[in-house]
């Protein structure tokens, strides 16, 4: 049984309706355990709460993990990662996707950002951009609407989805301007894990799986069906 740290972000990690984990890097996972004969047991944590559990040996694994040094003290990195790339896109009200085609272009503006988030460090750091920082995606969305805010950021697949779901891809659009970033992503064993030992097996399934395309196939599969 593998103890494994669930924390929704859509479309990579789906909470189901009727509470199941799913998503494109969970079924993603069940893959990857079925090969190695484990059983998956999810338990709902903040990320960071579930990295500080790892940490501890209390949780197993977590997936979606970027490569930190802080983190390689307690954790295996399985390797390769199966993810190499995100993307950030700036949303706006269709009709208005040429108002942002560079980067400067957001400084005349009111750009919607997430509590917690970060999104590229130039755009992080940028003090000439007003911010405005709220919860969750979903009041980003109701303030863009609204007039409230110019536009908002986020990691392009999950607001996508999203706005898919809840139909509002014919009244918000993206901007022309996005950033484009390679970025290697993993699913991370504790150190104090009893599976540990077996962390060549995980590398070993997990590089046969990404060059067999499994990952990506998946994820198409996924988003065909949602």
């Amino acid at each position: 049984m593998l103890r494994v740290s669930f924390n929704p972000l859509p479309p990579w990690k789906v909470l189901g309706d009727d509470g199941t984990p799913g998503g494109i890097d969970i079924e993603f996972l069940h893959l990857l355990a079925k090969r190695m004969d484990l059983a998956l047991d999810f338990v709902q944590l903040p990320f960071k709460r579930g990295l500080k559990m790892v940490e501890h040996g209390e949780i197993d694994l977590m997936v979606g993990v970027l490569r930190r040094p802080e983190r390689e003290g307690y954790a295996h990195f399985l390797t390769p990662p199966y993810k190499n790339r995100t993307n950030k896109a700036v949303y706006v009200l269709k009709g208005r996707e040429d108002t942002i085609t560079r980067y400067e272009d957001m400084r005349s503006l009111v750009i919607g950002t997430q509590l917690g988030s970060k999104y590229f460090p130039r755009f992080d750091s940028d003090a000439a951009i007003e911010k405005s920082e709220v919860k969750t995606i979903d009041l980003n969305i109701k303030m863009l609407r609204a007039g409230r805010i110019d536009a908002f950021i986020n990691t392009e697949a999950s607001a996508d989805y999203l706005l898919a779901r809840i139909g509002l891809t014919n009244v918000i659009g993206k901007a022309r301007y996005a950033y484009h970033e390679h970025q290697d992503v993993h699913m991370i064993l504790s150190k104090r894990s009893p599976h540990a030992y077996r962390v060549a097996e995980f590398d070993k399934v997990m590089r046969d799986l990404v060059e067999h395309g499994e990952f990506e196939r998946i994820k198409d599969d996924f988003l065909s069906r949602h």
